[in-house]
């Protein structure tokens, strides 16, 4: 996969006074311990949101930037916390929020489970799938069983689509040499079946992974990932950015401050990365290529398309 068009990206990169994404962790735990991720190598404690926290940071949300994206994801899996999950797109949706996301590995999906989630309202259902045979997706998604994933996913969107509605549903593919000779069949398995392939670069977690892109420095861009997204961890301690997993560059605690003050507290840190003057940031800045992985290839159903 070629690298994403920097300059094209740069361009949508601008101050805000506040973040265009937020993701919520609403568990810091995971039922799988993917080759790709940081999380098995994760010390901070595995804890679980308090729904107080959400509803502040949804109140905020509601008043400040309707608009902008939720996301129940980061460093572990929603639907380990099922009834949080529904309470929290019940409540965001009750108070004007007009993006409300999941990111999941799809495993504990059950048909019970998938009709609810359709019945909540939410916008977009991410799935991480990363594989098509058995052999590459559990060398990939360890603990994951391929066959069980694929039931769940296809009877999720048998289920939308006697509906006849629901909300987007995207299959990731996060390109690797383990995987890349899959994914066309990829591709064609699941847009024959209605979802949305997204395809993407693998995330290095801040220098923890090498990544397939390698573009020379004085190509340098702002990062995508810094200029538009805050993590709130499950304990309320926002990180500087999605690569400090452990939050040991904590801008502060969604308990203690607004949003907008924690994210006008990183607005230096922005300014380092639109001036490009690099030199300025943080170490974990320095050696961390995720700056170059911020666009995502989607591929849409043919109705969809043509529609």
């Amino acid at each position: 996969m070629p690298h994403p068009d920097l300059a094209r990206i740069a361009r949508t990169l601008e101050p805000s006074s506040f973040p265009r994404k937020l993701a919520v962790e609403l568990c810091a735990a995971c039922n799988l311990a993917c080759t790709m991720c940081h999380h098995p190598f994760m010390r901070r404690p595995k804890g679980r949101l308090p729904f107080e926290l959400f509803r502040r940071c949804a109140d905020e949300v509601a008043a400040v930037s309707p608009d902008t994206e939720v996301w129940f994801s980061f460093c572990g899996e929603p639907l380990l916390e099922p009834e949080l999950l529904l309470s929290a797109i019940a409540y965001g949706k009750s108070v004007g929020l007009r993006s409300l996301n999941i990111n999941t590995n799809g495993m504990l999906l059950t048909s019970e489970l998938g009709e609810r989630v359709l019945d909540s309202g939410v916008d977009l259902v991410v799935f991480g799938i990363d594989g098509f045979s058995a052999e590459t997706y559990e060398k990939i998604r360890v603990n994951g069983v391929r066959d069980v994933l694929y039931g769940n996913i296809e009877d999720f969107l048998e289920a939308r689509r006697s509906r006849g509605a629901g909300p987007e549903v995207q299959v990731q593919f996060i390109e690797m040499d383990e995987n890349c000779h899959e994914l066309e069949e990829f591709k064609a398995y699941w847009l024959e079946r209605g979802a949305t392939v997204k395809v993407r670069n693998k995330l290095s977690w801040g220098g923890t992974f090498q990544t397939l892109l390698c573009v020379a420095p004085e190509d340098r861009i702002p990062c995508p990932w810094a200029m538009t997204m805050m993590h709130v961890f499950w304990d309320g301690r926002v990180p500087r950015c999605p690569g400090d997993t452990e939050g040991e560059e904590s801008a502060g605690n969604a308990w203690d401050e607004t949003l907008t003050a924690l994210w006008a507290r990183l607005g230096e840190y922005r300014d380092h990365h639109l001036s490009r003057r690099f030199h300025l940031l943080p170490e974990r800045c320095q050696g961390c290529k995720d700056w170059m992985v911020g666009s995502a290839a989607r591929i849409r159903p043919a109705h969809e398309v043509a529609g």
